[in-house]
């Protein structure tokens, strides 16, 4: 019994060694555009009603107010496929005009790596930090996706129209996504 007691302090004690993770609040500089224009307060677009933060810092988001038509991709710096086809969101964000919303959404990775892919790869598009990716965890429970990355949410008259989740797009298939399930062409 003694040997147990003595084991469970132990493992208690070592449990409080470990540094502590960073908070989401943390800001740190990144490429990203600001976030106040892709939401509204009188906006019902159907994503989950979760708040994360820009990742640049200085404000909120309410995912359940994006701005639709809207093109929501979940992305983190250790995805490759994620890697593969931030250049054609980019893409697409430059091709919105103002015309529908491209928002990106740092989905479980940090701040620094993701700041850094972002600047390596020209993304500049308004992009949320979820780093205990509490979106996807609620896609998954209602339903709408299966866990892994990428993941892209296609938002049209106040509901998710289309969850794609498979293989890297490329400029021209993200572009048809967006004909067929938004009706916009490009």
């Amino acid at each position: 019994m003694r040997r147990w007691a003595a084991l469970v302090l132990l493992v208690a004690a070592l449990a409080g060694c470990s540094t502590a993770a960073p908070q989401a609040t943390e800001e740190i500089d990144g490429p990203f555009a600001d976030c106040a224009a892709v939401v509204a307060a009188d906006v019902v677009s159907g994503l989950p009603d979760l708040t994360v933060p820009c990742f640049n810092g200085g404000m909120s988001v309410r995912l359940s107010q994006v701005k639709g038509p809207a093109v929501v991709n979940l992305w983190a710096s250790w995805c490759g496929p994620c890697r593969a086809e931030l250049p054609a969101f980019a893409g697409l964000a430059a091709k919105a005009e103002g015309r529908f919303t491209v928002l990106g959404v740092v989905t479980g990775d940090s701040r620094k790596a993701a700041a850094d892919l972002a600047a390596d790869l020209g993304v500049t598009f308004p992009t949320v930090f979820d780093d205990r990716a509490r979106l996807s965890t609620e896609l998954v429970k209602a339903e709408r996706a299966s866990t892994g990355l990428p993941l892209t949410l296609f938002v049209k008259d106040g509901r998710i129209v289309h969850v794609y989740q498979g293989a890297a797009l490329d400029q021209a298939g993200l572009d048809k996504l967006v004909g067929e399930h938004l009706g916009l062409r490009l």
